[in-house]
């Protein structure tokens, strides 16, 4: 009754209120076109000016999608009327589709270290293929494979060194993905029919990936059951807290599989006005013949700052791990501060960014797939990992006991279409005798296709002694 009756008062003071005159109203107008400062720009060469006259929608014979392998049901990117569906016992509406898709990999590297003469000629190759069965928005099944690699090793050709020349099967079978995520009150709404019972928790079980602050702390695909909820907040647009268990398929910090660990983990991400703040908490219980108990935790903001007249895309990280026994190759103590910042020069779409690290003492994450190596692989293209073949990154990907960074700048050609990356980097151990590095990287993207783009990368390396390695590799890069 109160809010009916503050509505009506409303609604009569709003009728009594004199309207404003209409001249008066134009008169403002002209006063504000004349002599304000517009927010928006008008000039007729500004990029963001909007256009004068109506854009149309584009006609749906002219939408032509590119397909997946196969394709049964409603379609991915399909336009027009959509199916009924029909009715599970749950009281939820499913419309079954099945999308099967992937990429091809397939490059040759060649690699040329410093102090030897041991250069290595290889043609790597490399098949992700999943089969997305999809029930509705928010629940589906997704299965993958990756059947030309094993725990890292790929299938392909090496021509150098003379001594390992010869075809490498490492052909596998195993699956890499398999789960089935969905949304409690989407697939139960029986169970809450009016919708206010507060039951928006997803979940998704089987074997994915779990990805923790931007696959510093944890960068793996496991067996694993994880639960999510988003929740209110003070002074936060909203919040999102995860709950993790992983019961296999583990691997540590050496990329290797740990098959007797367990991974207990709980990550938030918060949005506040003016930043996205990322805090997780892991621990991971093993035997002790496999490396032993680790404690991990990291903490990461992510923000636009506008600054000089322009906006930078910062983030901030910090990671810690600590581990209960005796520092080994699976888990150890230390900690690793990750700042990078980017930004879009003015009147172009390109991309300038910059990268710093400090590692202290021998960080480990709580665990890394074979393939992706250290947890320095955000640095920059010095600092990641190819995931195809031997090819290592030029400055390397662990962090241990070394500071350092790189600077880069991206050019974004043909509207898109191709992009360019140079790239400078270097870093220097904080304790012992190694030697710092420094190296100069390149990156040129081409797309030839909608399906097929071209790939090449290129670096240069001189350690602080005088050694110089190098290292190019060429790939294509093929969607189905």
């Amino acid at each position: 009754m109160k809010q009916t009756t503050r509505y009506a008062a409303s609604s009569h003071r709003s009728s009594s209120t004199p309207r404003w005159p209409l001249g008066y109203t134009a008169l403002l107008w002209m006063i504000l076109c004349l002599f304000g400062q517009p927010c928006w720009s008008q000039d007729d060469e500004s990029p963001s000016r909007l256009p004068d006259h109506p854009i149309p929608l584009i006609p749906e014979d002219q939408i032509q999608p590119t397909q997946p392998l196969l394709e049964l049901g409603p379609g991915f990117l399909a336009t027009g009327r959509l199916e009924r569906g029909f009715d599970i016992f749950t009281g939820a509406v499913w419309r079954p589709s099945l999308w099967v898709y992937g990429n091809l990999r397939s490059g040759v590297n060649v690699i040329d270290p410093a102090g030897n003469n041991n250069r290595t000629i290889e043609w790597a190759n490399r098949i992700d293929l999943f089969a997305n069965l999809q029930f509705t928005g928010t629940e589906r099944i997704l299965v993958g494979l990756q059947p030309l690699q094993d725990q890292g090793k790929f299938t392909g050709y090496t021509i150098e060194p003379e001594g390992s020349e010869g075809w490498y099967d490492n052909t596998s079978l195993e699956l890499i993905t398999f789960f089935f995520e969905g949304e409690l009150s989407e697939l139960f709404p029986r169970i809450d029919p009016a919708g206010n019972k507060k039951l928006d928790y997803g979940f998704s079980v089987g074997r994915w990936g779990v990805d923790l602050q931007d696959g510093i702390l944890v960068n793996d695909n496991m067996d694993a059951f994880g639960v999510t909820r988003f929740i209110p907040f003070p002074g936060a647009s909203n919040m999102r807290f995860t709950m993790i268990y992983g019961w296999g398929q583990l691997h540590r910090d050496d990329n290797k599989l740990s098959n007797e660990s367990r991974l207990f983990g709980i990550s938030t991400e918060t949005d506040t006005y003016s930043s996205t703040i990322d805090a997780d908490l892991v621990a991971v219980t093993a035997p002790e013949i496999q490396g032993g108990d680790g404690l991990f935790a990291g903490l990461g903001s992510s923000q636009r700052i506008k600054k000089w007249g322009r906006t930078f895309n910062t983030t901030i990280r910090w990671c810690a791990s600590i581990a209960s026994e005796v520092d080994n190759a699976q888990v150890s103590d230390g900690m690793l501060f990750f700042v990078e910042a980017s930004t879009t020069p003015y009147g172009t779409d390109d991309n300038a960014y910059g990268t710093l690290f400090l590692g202290i003492d021998e960080f480990s994450s709580a665990g890394r797939s074979p393939a992706k190596g250290g947890p320095l692989g955000k640095a920059g293209i010095l600092f990641a990992a190819a995931g195809l073949g031997s090819f290592k990154p030029a400055l390397g990907n662990r962090a241990d006991r070394s500071f350092g960074g790189a600077v880069g700048y991206q050019w974004i050609l043909s509207g898109g279409e191709r992009n360019f990356i140079v790239e400078l980097g270097g870093r220097t151990p904080t304790e012992g005798s190694d030697p710092g590095s420094a190296a100069v990287g390149m990156r040129y993207q081409e797309k030839l296709t909608n399906r097929v783009m071209l790939q090449g990368d290129v670096y240069t390396k001189m350690d602080e002694g005088g050694a110089n390695s190098n290292g190019v590799r060429t790939e294509f890069l093929v969607r189905f």
